[in-house]
């Protein structure tokens, strides 16, 4: 059994993330049909030959080599962000039918990764994908501004007392952890039923899926 549903229009986790690299590899493509398309109408207009011809099959030739190249490894990049939050979402959704969790929620003004409410309390989850090891103390301050402001938006909308976690799905971090700076705390996933297990409880299971419930329609509500 997993967390609880709080609606039936919840999003995945990484939804967001995904179809903005589905996007821009589905853009790819369209540039390099474009180039080609391009290169066929000049060549039928020019009858095959040319230096004007040569010019706009070389232009052609570098689209359809060089986009490719830099919008994949952006389309890559937003890629392994979604596959970071569907790993961290799958971790949230084993916790347990006490706790709620809400994924992928766009607000017009920034995206929250995940909301978890339980009997630990209401957090927002900024998840981060990079790899290898990161010193908690060298952790990208625009992260932490990025996942405090998170929990702040969301108090915010719904009065709640929002705690931020910043989790790395990937990444070994090196230092203490869970490690707190500038009021939010970070940590790997692998730490995270630990962590929240160990949580002092300031929420009855009762209360937990009416904050979870509450928070869907303040949030649906504040999208429009």
């Amino acid at each position: 059994m997993g967390t609880s549903p709080v609606s039936p229009a919840r999003h995945e986790a990484g939804e967001f993330v995904q179809a903005k690299a589905d996007r821009i590899r589905r853009g790819t493509l369209i540039t390099v049909l474009g180039a080609v398309v391009v290169l066929a109408v000049a060549y039928l207009f020019l009858g095959g030959h040319g230096p004007v011809l040569i010019g706009v099959g070389l232009l052609a030739l570098a689209v359809a080599l060089v986009v490719p190249r830099v919008r994949d490894r952006e389309a890559d990049r937003w890629a392994r962000g979604a596959r970071g939050e569907r790993k961290v979402g799958a971790t949230l959704e084993a916790l347990g039918d006490d706790w709620h969790v809400l994924h992928d929620i766009s607000l017009g003004r920034g995206n929250i990764d995940h909301i978890l409410v339980g009997p630990g309390g209401t957090f927002t989850i900024e998840t981060k994908s990079h790899s290898g090891r990161i010193p908690v103390d060298r952790v990208y301050d625009h992260m932490l501004t990025q996942a405090y402001a998170e929990a702040k938006l969301l108090e915010k909308i719904s009065g709640l007392e929002v705690e931020p976690l910043l989790v790395f799905s990937d990444a070994y971090l090196v230092g203490d952890v869970p490690a707190h700076r500038r009021g939010v705390t970070i940590l790997p996933a692998r730490m995270l039923p630990r962590f929240v297990a160990r949580r002092r409880p300031k929420l009855t299971e009762a209360e937990a899926t009416s904050i979870a419930a509450r928070l869907r329609v303040a949030l649906e509500d504040d999208a429009r």
